[in-house]
């Protein structure tokens, strides 16, 4: 029997929704680090990461879980996946509590999170006596997944290891990850074994599947995300780009060169890649920044100042003279005409 939920990888840009990273963010404050301290150096900031409807690139994400271990400890990402609530943490998460086993929970769990990124694969495998839970990337990650695929791993493990109680046997299990060295030293008896950075599984009994799931079991943690995760990760390249570059659009300086960044490619690479849309970057950041401006000056309540620096200009003349080269009009003008289309 298999469960496979997973997007095929053509040519997009592998993105995951950014609040992944949300618990080990929140629990920062827990050991007095504050999560500026570690995102502002990545160009992030909390806001971002808590927001259900951001993606990020995965080496982006990849990035944030290696900055918090180096801000704390090499254990403190998994130390957190060890008292995060699934339940909590993924989008349909209630769907999960209707689960009356723990194979039945593995079901869903890969229906729910299929919605999480639009670049890994989660499966579950049942051969004979043996069960195998694995996540794979469609991609080749160039920063290294250790802390994030500790954090999932140990969400796991200690789901696990409630659910059988004084049934746990460690010895029953075989935990793959890219980095051991990212586990705690007593992670519950199991002895992690390194693979490559492509994914991480976990191979336990078959038989495990039938036991029982309570509400107790499953409730672990305070509700870190439980609102609004209804929007899917982008497939296609272009919207999920256009995703990104709408997180940044306030940011002063906006431009190819800090986006193909964030991509973690080339600038001319991110414009070859949306040749086949026939638009270059610099065309769609363009187009995006005129559809939010206009959309602003629609709008009762926002000034041309607020829009300008809504749009990351800090000189509304700036502003000014990039929105008559789009439109033909003065911003205010623009606003005019909406009000009174005859004028």
């Amino acid at each position: 029997m298999t469960t496979d939920h997973t997007f095929n990888p053509g040519s997009k840009l592998p993105l995951v929704r950014a609040s992944v990273a949300a618990p080990v963010i929140a629990a920062l404050q827990t050991v007095n680090v504050e999560p500026a301290f570690v995102l502002d150096p990545l160009g992030l900031n909390e806001a971002q990461m808590m927001d259900p409807q951001s993606f990020l690139p995965h080496d982006v994400i990849y990035q944030v879980f290696q900055a918090v271990s180096e801000a704390t400890n090499p254990n403190f990402c998994a130390s957190v996946g060890q008292n995060t609530d699934l339940v909590q943490f993924i989008p349909l998460g209630d769907m999960l509590t209707e689960a009356l086993t723990l194979g039945g929970f593995f079901t869903r769990f890969t229906q729910a999170v299929s919605r999480e990124s639009n670049a890994t694969t989660q499966s579950l495998l049942v051969e004979e006596s043996h069960a195998y839970f694995s996540a794979r990337r469609s991609f080749c990650p160039t920063v290294s997944p250790g802390q994030a695929d500790a954090f999932l791993a140990s969400i796991w493990i200690s789901l696990l290891h409630r659910v059988l109680d004084f049934r746990w046997d460690p010895h029953e299990i075989i935990l793959r990850v890219s980095d051991p060295d990212a586990l705690p030293k007593q992670f519950h008896g199991v002895k992690p074994i390194k693979c490559s950075p492509q994914g991480y599984s976990i191979r336990f009994p078959s038989s495990w599947l039938s036991y029982s799931l309570t509400p107790q079991v499953l409730e672990n943690a305070p509700d870190v995300l439980a609102q609004g995760r209804d929007l899917v990760a982008p497939i296609d390249f272009l919207a999920g780009l256009e995703g990104l570059i709408g997180n940044h659009l306030a940011t002063p300086g906006f431009g190819v060169e800090k986006l193909a960044k964030l991509c973690g490619i080339h600038p001319d690479t991110l414009n070859s890649r949306l040749t086949k849309y026939d638009q270059t970057a610099s065309q769609v950041i363009t187009r995006l920044k005129r559809e939010q401006a206009e959309k602003l000056l629609r709008q009762d309540g926002h000034s041309v100042n607020n829009v300008a620096a809504g749009l990351g200009y800090s000189d509304p003349t700036a502003f000014s003279r990039a929105f008559r080269k789009w439109t033909g009009m003065s911003p205010s003008a623009f606003r005019r005409s909406q009000k009174d289309p005859k004028s």
